[in-house]
């Protein structure tokens, strides 16, 4: 009875499997990066918008905003007819340094509020 010699041929599959691994694990972090900005982008232009429709000055609400949006957010405020809206823009960006231009997309949310001040 003849034996065949399998060593080594775990590490032939493992050598064959982790870059599909590695690239998994880069899209789970990208995915989450997505969420995480979106949900920072949302929050901040609800919170901008809620102040100044209760009465604050509109650059407090700009101030807040950028406080809570990523960094590098823009912040755009209007009132027309009884509405307040603000728009939170940024770019989500990967939170590893070197690889923060790797699916980078610019992300907005906006949010609008009755003027309870008039």
């Amino acid at each position: 009875m003849r034996r065949s010699d399998d060593s080594g041929m775990v590490t032939a599959e493992l050598a064959t499997i982790a870059p599909f691994g590695v690239a998994f694990a880069f899209l789970l972090l990208w995915i989450v990066s997505l969420g995480l900005t979106q949900v920072r982008l949302a929050d901040a232009s609800r919170e901008a918008a809620r102040l100044v429709a209760r009465g604050e000055a509109i650059d407090v609400a700009e101030r807040t905003a950028q406080r809570l949006a990523p960094e590098g957010a823009t912040v755009t405020v209007s009132t027309d007819d009884g509405l307040v809206t603000v728009a939170v823009r940024a770019k989500s960006t990967m939170p590893i340094p070197l690889f923060s231009g790797i699916g980078a997309r610019e992300m907005e949310s906006s949010s609008v509020a009755a003027d309870e001040s008039r």
